[in-house]
């Protein structure tokens, strides 16, 4: 049946073929004859000059056509610090060398003359320059750069966030990047600007991609294409209550025929987090929790890669990758009780928890990309297995005479095991471009915790209350099709997906098994209109559906505290996003606006015992969250010395929180800024001066407070650009600290606060080695990068 679906598919592909062909060039300073990097480039038809196909040039200005019908087209190149250039297509497919003239007019703007432009809408999503923009010389690695990014906020914890609530899902040029959270991280950390081309980030996605993307951040690296062998190697040092080394180094090697790539890196040394809390209980006691977090790291990451041109339209790559955590944690609790006055104690409580959890990530990822006929045909094959392991030991003593009240030892059993296929053709089709794909995607994960308690006999047995044994499978079947065309000025983008979510969650302990089969239609519509070449209009709407995850379904305790612990909740349901954005972008000015609505979002509320004093954390579906936002972004260049880059982000929600038999429906609103001023100094040096600050906001139950913290870095080339250092300060002030404050106190008055250990100095080297036998015409990349800054 599959078969015949795919014959059928390529067939009706193949009755939509025309004459096609490939468009290809460079383009060049007319003064100096080196290329200019990153140039928008239309093609135009004639005589309607209408928009059929759009894109950025790379660093060396070069750019690409693929699946040009036969007809009559020009070209339209825009940069800034240059005049615009129509140039007749005249049926070559190799266009050469295209010159562009400066733009005198220019000199006495803020705008340096020949600078690439920082960040860029195209169309529903904004692309960001990042190799040799100045914005992001002093930043260490990939964590510091989305920390700029208009419309991104990076916690201290490392979690990202897309207009204040969404998580973004990462990926690797343009391809989905399935890892565990803690391998992400490491791999985020692992990158320098100087491997990152560009980030593109898309806050509506289309019906290509998964429904569970509300958000996506697209890491495009920098592809070399120097045969021979390269190499870049880094070391980071961090210091503050602490000591983390991280050490990474990626060497390439390059024929005309294949690419194999090697990325090694290392992380050693110690973290250290605390957690703090207040509750002021039923019997009108007051209890303090203080734990801190000491964190011991051991973490290797291997990565191999190849890639294999098996003809000019056919190419294979083949990732393997492993990322290894091993830790040492201890966490040190104490929980301190007085009355109401807070002076004369009642009960003074030490807990010790040791342990050493363990974490084996392992990866391969098969992927084919390949012309039939007039066809692209994509296809990405992903395995990947994850297994996290943990003994604990767990003591809480009396701190005033010393002696053990309760000894619990637990065993952890955790394996992910994720299997995807996913399959796209693309192909012109009319005036416009179609395609269609679908996907089929595998997901099991098991989790077997045992607890023993020490009983009075001095004996260790099974804790039945706390043991938990449960399995989650998921297997989600999903297609799409999608059609992008242009009528004049107008583009258009409309794709419809659908996807069937069939999961079983099997609780083994409750002996209690929950299944669910769900079908979600999945539609987006994108609208451009180009005022010009550098100004445009955009409408996008889209939906997307939110899947519970297996920590927010498994019914079991993951203790914060002696007294405080999450469960969650095997009945949740998915929640669907229906999305309204309209975004406004003149050059790297971008203004957008945001609207949309969450059905049954999930959440966890707050539930207190006032008999035993425990505070737990549940989960549950809340009936609607409304949501409004608007962006705005605008780096500029004051001068050649003085760059400046600043996003100003407002957001409003409203949602209704069911909370004892009253249903609360807060507006709140909150703003936030952030921004970095980056000063070319004498000898070279980059000095930036980053800021952020979000205002009071929240949820339904809890008001959360602000956060702000300051960052400065310092940068310098050394041996002709091959070693490169870096000096960071951050958090300068210590401000960064996620506090929350329940809203309703006389039903439960608690407050709690998060500090992961921000304030911090790191001291990177990049050294960039190797040895080319041959050079394509792009090896002047490297150059021209310097060139324009």
């Amino acid at each position: 049946m599959m078969k015949k679906l795919m014959i059928c598919c390529l067939l009706a592909f193949h009755f939509t073929a025309q004459a096609q062909t490939t468009l290809k060039g460079k383009v060049t300073d007319e003064q100096t004859g080196l290329g200019v990097g990153f140039v928008s480039v239309s093609l135009l038809s004639l005589p309607d000059s209408g928009l059929v196909k759009g894109q950025i040039s790379d660093s060396a200005g070069l750019f690409t056509f693929s699946d040009v019908k036969s007809g009559r087209y020009t070209l339209l190149l825009a940069a800034m610090g240059y005049r615009k250039l129509y140039r007749p297509v005249n049926g070559s497919a190799n266009l050469g060398n295209i010159p562009l003239s400066p733009d005198a007019s220019l000199l006495d703007g803020v705008t340096v003359t020949g600078e690439r432009a920082a960040m860029q809408m195209q169309g529903d999503k904004l692309v960001v320059n990042i190799s040799g923009n100045k914005l992001f010389n002093a930043s260490t690695n990939a964590f510091d750069i989305l920390k700029k990014l208009p419309n991104l906020e990076v916690g201290a914890d490392g979690a990202i966030l897309m207009a204040g609530r969404v998580a973004p899902g990462v990926f690797i040029d343009g391809k989905p990047s399935p890892m565990s959270p803690e391998e992400l991280q490491n791999y985020l950390a692992s990158l320098s600007p100087s491997m990152i081309s560009s980030i593109e980030v898309i806050s509506n996605p289309s019906g290509r991609y998964d429904g569970e993307h509300k958000g996506i951040i697209d890491i495009r690296l920098k592809r070399d294409q120097t045969l021979g062998w390269q190499g870049t190697a880094t070391l980071s040092l961090q210091q503050n209550q602490y000591t983390l080394n991280e050490n990474n180094l990626a060497v390439t090697y390059k024929t005309k025929k294949l690419a194999y790539t090697a990325r090694l890196g290392y992380t050693t040394g110690n973290t250290v987090r605390h957690y703090d809390a207040l509750q002021h209980q039923a019997n009108t006691n007051i209890m303090t929790t203080n734990t801190r977090w000491l964190t011991g790291n051991n973490n290797p990451s291997i990565q191999l890669g190849a890639d294999y041109n098996i003809h000019k339209d056919h190419k294979l790559e083949l990732l393997l990758r492993t990322y290894q955590v091993r830790r040492d944690l201890a966490l040190l609790n104490t929980l301190d009780i007085t009355d109401a006055s807070g002076e004369k104690p009642v009960s003074f409580t030490n807990s010790d928890n040791y342990s050493s959890p363990r974490q084996d990530n392992y990866a391969a990822n098969l992927n084919y990309s390949g012309r039939l006929g007039k066809t692209q045909l994509d296809v990405l094959g992903s395995l990947v297995k994850i297994m996290n392991r943990q003994d604990e030991d767990i003591r809480n003593r009396d701190a005033f005479t010393g002696n053990l009240k309760d000894h619990w030892k637990t065993i952890l059993k955790n394996d992910i095991l994720i299997r995807a296929l996913q399959a796209d053709l693309t192909r012109n089709a009319g005036k416009g471009k179609l395609s269609a794909g679908a996907k089929f995607a595998l997901s099991a994960t098991e989790n077997d915790l045992r607890y023993d308690t020490l009983n009075t006999a001095g004996e260790f047995v099974l804790d039945n209350g706390r043991t938990n044994s449960f399995r989650y499978d998921e297997y989600i079947t999903a297609g799409y099709a999608a059609y992008e065309g242009s009528i004049s000025k107008f583009g258009y983008t409309a794709s419809l997906r659908v996807e069937n979510t069939h999961s079983v969650a099997n609780s083994y302990t409750e002996k209690q098994v929950t299944k669910r089969n769900y079908l979600a239609w999945l539609p987006s519509l994108s609208l451009t209109y180009a005022f010009h070449t550098n100004e445009q209009l955009n409408l996008s709407f889209s939906r997307r559906v939110t899947r519970p995850n297996f920590a927010q379904l498994n019914p079991f305790r993951m203790y914060i505290s002696p007294l405080n612990y999450f469960i969650g909740n095997p009945f949740l349901q998915p929640s669907t996003t229906t999305q309204l954005s309209l975004t406004y972008s003149l050059r790297s000015l971008s203004v957008a606006l945001r609207a949309g609505r969450e059905s049954d979002p999930m959440t966890r509320y707050p539930e207190y015992d006032s008999v035993t004093n425990i505070l737990q954390y549940l989960g549950t579906n809340l009936p609607y969250n409304d949501f409004a936002g608007i962006e705005v972004s605008f780096p500029v260049t004051v001068s050649k010395w003085w760059r400046m880059n600043h996003n100003i982000r407002g957001g409003y929600k409203k949602e209704q929180t069911p909370y004892h038999g009253v249903t609360y429906a807060i507006p709140i609103t909150d703003y936030s800024v952030s921004g970095s001023q980056v000063f070319t100094l004498p000898a070279a040096v980059t000095l930036d001066v980053s800021y952020f600050y979000k205002s009071r906001s929240g949820s339904g139950l809890y008001i959360h407070r602000p956060l702000s913290s300051v960052d400065i870095g310092l940068q310098k080339t050394w041996l002709k650009g091959k070693l490169n250092s870096k000096l960071n300060v951050y958090d300068i002030f210590d401000d960064y600290r996620v506090k929350y404050i329940f809203r309703e106190k006389q039903i439960l008055n608690n407050e709690l606060q998060h500090w992961f250990g921000n304030r911090r100095v790191v001291a990177a080297l990049t050294f960039n080695f190797g040895s080319s036998t041959h050079k394509t015409k792009q090896s002047s990349r490297s150059d021209e990068e310097n060139r324009a800054m």
